[in-house]
């Protein structure tokens, strides 16, 4: 079974308000975000079906460890 960790993930978003880190799995795109500020993700969404992400999520959300 593949494994990955945070820190072994390349920086593919590095922005004010995010941090992303992807790595590809098996099929499955694997993602590390780490939200830097307070903000509204909605307006990213807008426009698609249900104004919503259509990708399936499945993970644990939470205050990382530095």
């Amino acid at each position: 079974m593949p494994r990955t960790w945070k820190f072994e993930a390349p920086i593919l978003v590095d922005e004010p308000i995010i941090e992303g880190r992807y790595v590809e799995m098996d099929g499955y795109t694997v993602g590390f975000e780490s939200v830097r500020s307070d903000a509204d993700p909605a307006p990213l969404f807008r426009g698609l079906q249900d104004d919503r992400c259509q990708c399936p999520h499945w993970g644990w959300c939470g205050p990382g460890r530095s």
